[in-house]
């Protein structure tokens, strides 16, 4: 995508529901990389999405609609560094 906007949505899950949301998110063809983890965090999802509208779309009207998710936190990518 040209011009694309990356976020990170940082995602609180509910004990046992893990798998679930996962699979939900497996729908989302924005999500770039989706990363169980350990922590504060559960789930690590990267979007790449063609504007910041659309980012607004699919955090609310889609992954906030997922059972199992106690709360999310979106970090919008300002600059991306290559290792």
């Amino acid at each position: 995508m040209a011009e694309s906007i990356l976020a990170y949505i940082l995602m609180e899950i509910e004990i046992g529901m893990t798998d679930h949301v996962v699979d939900q998110l497996r729908h989302i063809e924005q999500a770039t990389r989706i990363s169980v983890t350990t922590g504060t965090y559960d789930i690590v999802m990267l979007l790449e999405s063609s504007s910041l509208e659309e980012l607004y779309e699919i955090t609310v009207h889609r992954i906030h609609k997922i059972a199992g998710i106690k709360h999310t936190s979106t970090a919008v990518v300002e600059k991306m560094i290559s290792a």
